[in-house]
Parts: structure tokens; sequence; C-alpha cells
């Protein structure tokens, strides 16, 4: 898929390049993974086989919440939730950020380094941002009631995701700003869960903080009334408005932070490298505009199945971001017209037309749909990773056992063997001739 083999002359040499900003990164993740590595690491370990035990713990978070929360129902539903689940999952958060920081400096250690890493390792961060949102919206205990709600907690990490990806594609290194999504984001995602581990989740539907920023203090009472008002509506009915709850405040923030990261950095590449580039934005602009549209025309069939919703989102993102990331490792152009989103867009054409009923059946319609997304997804990861690591010779999991030829080396060996063929047989050819001679002039001699 997506050519993998047409470039396999240069892919061995691809270097990675990329910078965090980040001070939490420099002063505190990075040493800390950097000691992990050098003392409780074995060598032997492959770096993809860190990546993804980081990942497991996130699966193993998710998968426990889904067992206490399967219909992702929303506060005061989800009082009765254990405290423990939300520990667990700010641990498998932290966990998952100081794995995710040890697989390079293994890689490095061990002289390891490959194009697969690169792509193994952006492949689990994207299936990790949706699985953190959903996670995320459990421990504020918003779901099935605040749709719009935890579309938005979706986005806010798929947005700044896809936009770093889409200017590595043309500038060639991944930049992470002062303040990210894998240093920063991650945390405040822990945080948040240890938060209602320990104080509830009733505490995100109060109105603490905006109490406390605008009615107690004055500050700026009266100039943010109206748009207030508007956010919350927006993400819960209110017949009255009585100022915005916690989360929402969250995720308000959350959601500038990840536009203005969008707007800043699709400025700087469609500045540097044309307006052409946006045609690649293309395919993550539908996937966004198809969500809306079936959140609007679909409502009851969304709020019934709102975790396979987002888990269809997840799963179409996922195969975005990962087709951007192999592109730019292959060199090729990406292609924008996706085949897996078509029947999103369909859905989303047939939902705004009034063609599809909001129903039971339109629910599974989006079931369907999230079933055939998961597997063309999977099996798109399979066969990418067996071309990959059979064109470099080595192995997904292992990096102590060699491989056999690379693609490369099988047809060098092959040009090789037959160039040599073709110079024994005129070598041949030229021994008998000169054989034939020599019988020749012994017969004239005789």
């Amino acid at each position: 898929p997506d050519g993998v083999y047409e470039q396999t002359h240069w892919t061995p040499w691809l270097k990675y390049s990329g910078t965090d900003l980040s001070l939490t990164y420099k002063y505190i993740l990075s040493p800390l993974a950097q000691y992990n590595v050098d003392h409780f690491t074995p060598k032997s370990l492959a770096p993809n086989t860190i990546t993804f035990l980081g990942l497991l713990f996130m699966i193993l978070s998710y998968s426990t919440m889904y067992l206490y929360n399967p219909d992702l129902t929303s506060y005061p539903s989800t009082l009765s939730l254990p405290w423990w689940i939300f520990f667990l999952n700010g641990s498998c958060m932290l966990i998952y950020q100081t794995l995710d920081n040890m697989d390079g400096k293994q890689a490095r250690l061990t002289s390891s380094s490959s194009p697969l890493g690169m792509l193994f390792d952006h492949g689990c961060d994207a299936i990790n941002s949706p699985l953190g949102s959903v996670n995320w919206c459990v421990a504020m205990g918003i779901g099935s009631g605040q749709t719009f709600a935890c579309f938005w907690t979706l986005i806010g990490s798929a947005i700044p995701f896809y936009f770093s990806t889409w200017e590595e594609y043309y500038t060639g290194a991944l930049v992470l700003p002062v303040i990210n999504g894998p240093s920063e984001g991650l945390i405040l995602g822990a945080g948040v869960s240890f938060y209602t581990a320990f104080a509830g989740v009733e505490k995100w539907h109060e109105y603490g903080v905006y109490d406390t920023l605008f009615s107690q203090t004055g500050f700026a009472q009266g100039i943010f009334d109206d748009q207030a008002a508007f956010a919350a509506n927006f993400f819960e009915s209110n017949d009255e408005f009585r100022g915005l709850k916690n989360y929402q405040l969250l995720i308000c923030l959350a959601a500038f932070c990840a536009i203005q990261e969008a707007f800043l950095k699709g400025y700087s590449v469609v500045r540097g490298h044309g307006f052409k580039t946006v045609l690649n934005l293309l395919p993550f602009l539908a996937l966004l505009s198809c969500a809306v549209v079936v959140g609007v025309y679909l409502p009851l069939a969304v709020a019934g199945n709102l975790r396979s919703f987002m888990c269809l989102f997840g799963a179409l993102f996922v195969e975005q971001v990962t087709a951007l990331m192999l592109a730019h490792m292959t060199k090729q152009e990406m292609r924008p017209f996706r085949v897996v989103l078509v029947p999103g867009v369909a859905i989303a054409g047939l939902s705004y037309f009034g063609v599809m009923v909001d129903g039971e059946e339109s629910a599974k319609v989006v079931l369907m749909y999230t079933i055939f997304a998961f597997t063309f997804v999977g099996f798109k990861f399979t066969v990418v990773i067996s071309e990959i690591t059979e064109c470099l010779g080595i192995y997904c999991f292992d990096i102590m056992t060699k491989r056999g030829d690379t693609v490369e080396y099988v047809v060098k060996k092959a040009t090789k063997a037959s160039k040599e063929s073709s110079n024994g047989g005129e070598k041949k050819s030229t021994r008998k001739a000169t054989r034939s001679s020599s019988r020749g002039r012994s017969k004239k001699n005789a």
C-alpha cells in the first residue's frame, strides 16, 4: 500500500529529524527516560517492543474503563464508578509517556534506529490519541449527554497531531512547541484522572473555577458573558446560563491551544511551500466535516453509540496520519483521496439530505462502518510493517536475530549473477573458438 517498494534504494539511510522545545521534556521527561534506558533496560530489548508495551498500558486502561462504563454515560451516572480506575488511567498515561520517550533513546544506544521505528512509534502515538481522549471523557463525567463536548475533547489532540505530521511531511522535521501534547498534554490528561480519583467526578460539573475567575474577583465580569453563554450551550443545553463548568473551561482551553497551534503551523508551511500544501489537509478537514454533519443530523444514533462513533473517528484519523508519515518516509506524493473515508462521506451526505433517518438503522450503519474501518486499518498496518521489515532485512520486535537478505541486496545479487553469467558465456565462447582455431592450424601443418 502507498508504494513502499518504489523507493527502497534510499530507505535504510532515512534519518529522523525532530526537536521538542518543551522545558518539561528537556529537564524532566528526557533525563528520566535516559536514566531508565541506562539502568533498567536490557540492550537486547527492541525499541519497538518498548513502544508497543507503552501502548498496551493504554489499552489496559481503556479496556478497564470500558468494562465499567461501556455506553460512555455521563454525570451523574458516573458517580458509581470506582476511584481506582481513574488512578489506573493516570498511571498508565504517565507510563506510556515514559516508555514513548525511552524507545528513541534505546534505538540510538543499540544502533537499531530505522524507518520502521519512526513509523511504528508515530502509529502508536496516533492510536493513543483517541484512546486517551475517550478515557479523558470518562474521567470528566461527560458522555452521551454532551456529544459535542466529547467531540472537542477528541479533536483537541487530533488537530495538533495531524498538523505536526503535515508539517513534517513538507519540512522533513518534527518540531514540537514549548507546550505540546506528548509532554504537557499527557501530564494534564493524567492530572485530570488523578484529580477525579481523589476529588470525585462531580467536581468537573461545578462552577468553581469560573466563579473564582469571574464572579468573585470581578475579573472581566460582563465582558465575556455572551461568549461564555454560547460555549456553555454549545457543550450542553442549558435553560438558564449559570456559567462555564470546570470541564467546559478545560475543553475550551484545549481547543484554543489546538487551534492556535494549527494556525501557526499552517501559516508557516503555506508560506514556505506554497498554497498547494493545503491539498493534504483536505482528508482531515473532510473527516472533521463528516463528524460534525453526522453529529448534527444523526444525534440519536451518535448519542446511543458514542463510544463506537469516537473509535470510528480515531480509526480514520490513524489511517490518515500514518499514510502521511509513510509518504514522508518514501518521498512520495501524499494522495489526498482516502478510500476508507468514502463511506463516511456517503453517510454524512445521506444524513444531510434526509435520505438516512436518525434511529436504530442508521446506528447499525455507523457500527458496520466502524468494523470496516478497523479491519482496513489493521490489515494495512500488517502489510506495511511486513513490507518494510522485508525491505530493511529486520524484524519488528527483535534486534538480535539477523534476518535474510533485504530486497535491495537480493536485486543487486541477482544483477551481479546475471552479469557474471553473461560474462561467463562470452568467455566460454572465446575459449571454444580458440580451441577450434588451434585444431585447424594443427591439421594444416600436418
